[in-house]
């Protein structure tokens, strides 16, 4: 008696931790799906993070208003815009992972820096700044 007790309680018991098949491939299913969503929200995030760096600094740089600067302050904007750019350019593999082109960027950020050179030259002159770009 005891011992169909304890078959009946082990067939019992495995027939309760058995999944079938379509068990396991919904589960696996809804992990892959997952982790699709998440990984393409994270590229849209950088994509959009890097974009948004670009312009902020590259807008940055060219609404400066350079007349009301100091040589010294002229010249720390541009050192302190080569520093950020360099920062973009170290994490340009991330960029292109974010799906964002780190050629246009690179361009965006030089056509910037000349944009503002030309305008911030003229004033260094007339100032008469030691300080050169």
């Amino acid at each position: 008696m005891k011992k169909i007790a304890l078959i009946l309680l082990g067939g019992a018991l495995l027939a309760g931790c058995q999944t079938t098949s379509s068990d396991l491939t919904t589960t696996a299913n809804s992990a892959v799906t997952s982790a699709t969503n998440t990984a393409t929200s994270t590229a849209t995030a950088a994509t959009s993070s890097a974009t948004s760096s670009v312009t902020s600094l590259t807008s940055g740089l060219l609404d400066t208003n350079f007349p009301s600067l100091s040589c010294s302050a002229i010249k720390q904007t541009f050192v302190d815009y080569e520093a950020q750019v360099a920062s973009l350019e170290s994490g340009s593999g991330l960029l292109a992972t974010a799906g964002v082109s780190t050629a246009s960027a690179k361009a965006k950020l030089d056509s910037a820096y000349d944009t503002a050179k030309e305008t911030a030259t003229p004033v260094m002159s007339a100032k008469g700044c030691s300080e050169t770009l």
